[in-house]
């Protein structure tokens, strides 16, 4: 699924991002100085809570949109469609934004060095 690899590059680019700023030594790829790490960390810490609260949606619709399939209703059905599809968006958004923010913290250079190591981290399902 589409949603479920961009929801993986957005955790990978998160966790990537957050361990670079745990130690000083994964510091260095990215070259990034103190108020950068203290700035993505605030962010990280920030949006964590909202991004698990998401998650969880889109994890209760999956199991409602389940539930909806063994009964065989299809009125219910559409409509745990219709809200999973609203939950993962939202999801979706959240996470697009929270990578925007964090790669706006980086210089033209360090987002390039991002960018190359997601797409040498991430293999292709096509």
């Amino acid at each position: 699924m589409k949603l479920q690899r961009t929801t993986y590059f957005v955790l990978a680019a998160t966790l990537a991002i957050t361990s670079f700023t745990l130690t000083a030594q994964a510091q260095q790829p990215l070259n990034l100085s103190d108020a950068q790490v203290f700035r993505i960390q605030s962010l990280l810490l920030s949006q964590s809570k909202e991004i698990r609260s998401l998650t969880a949606n889109v994890q209760a619709a999956q199991e409602t949109l389940s539930v909806a399939i063994a009964k065989g209703d299809p009125a219910l059905t559409a409509t745990a469609v219709l809200s999973l599809d609203a939950a993962e968006k939202a999801l979706k958004n959240v996470q697009l934004a929270q990578e925007r923010n964090l790669l706006s913290l980086l210089t033209d250079s360090q987002k390039q060095l991002v960018k190359e190591s997601a797409s040498k981290s991430i293999p292709s399902s096509d």
